[in-house]
């Protein structure tokens, strides 16, 4: 993708325009869920097939043009996830990402979601890698909330117990230290009273991130 592409957005796209990209992205998250599930006769198989192929040519005409810009500037303590809303780990706007919920809670950033069956890996067990990749930006958008950003020089993720699949989970991360511009980041991850898995990483504060919204905290 060319970075003037990345950069684009339209100004004028109105907020019900931004609800019914909502609409698509949830449609197509239970797509990624559902396909993991294939099967049916040669004919259902072909119909669905043709819807599908259907679909892809119905999105041609709205996917020429990013609308949303991919990076909004500040981090919102009243809506943190909308900072990167095409990120794969967590953006609101890519089907890849699991859905979720983010606060920010007491200081800490607090995740609440459930991985559905498309990230499935061992039985009924949430692939660890892309457990990884939510801690990476959860460690990442810690560190936002305390104002920098930047790229992630190190992260450990420990596995404590498995992951489950379709269950309700909570992490939470936040700012351990900072040593000049390093931040040191910790989280975890509980299923109910079990921790099932926790995360460091040394994150550099590169930039500047200015703080919008209230927030839990205020």
């Amino acid at each position: 993708m060319p970075a003037s592409d990345f950069a684009s957005h339209d100004p004028d796209f109105s907020p019900a325009q931004e609800a019914q990209c909502h609409r698509i992205v949830a449609g197509l998250r239970q797509i990624n869920s559902k396909i993991v599930r294939l099967g049916g006769s040669l004919e259902e198989l072909t119909a669905a097939a043709d819807r599908v192929e259907a679909l892809l040519a119905s999105l041609d005409d709205v996917s020429r043009v990013r609308a949303l810009p991919s990076y909004r500037f500040e981090f919102d303590l009243d809506d943190p996830n909308a900072v990167i809303p095409f990120n794969p780990a967590t953006g609101i706007f890519n089907p890849v990402a699991p859905g979720l919920r983010m606060t920010v809670e007491g200081g800490k950033l607090i995740v609440r979601c459930a991985f559905p069956n498309a990230y499935e890996s061992a039985p009924d067990t949430v692939h660890g890698g892309m457990v990884a990749a939510l801690y990476d930006q959860v460690l990442a958008y810690a560190v936002m909330l305390a104002g920098k950003t930047g790229p992630t020089i190190w992260i450990k993720v420990t596995y404590l117990k498995p992951t489950p699949i379709n269950e309700p989970l909570v992490f939470e991360g936040a700012v351990e230290s900072v040593d000049g511009r390093k931040f040191s980041v910790k989280a975890c991850c509980h299923h109910g009273d079990d921790k099932v898995s926790e995360a460091e990483a040394l994150m550099l504060g590169s930039y500047d991130v200015p703080r919008a919204g209230g927030g839990s905290d205020g």
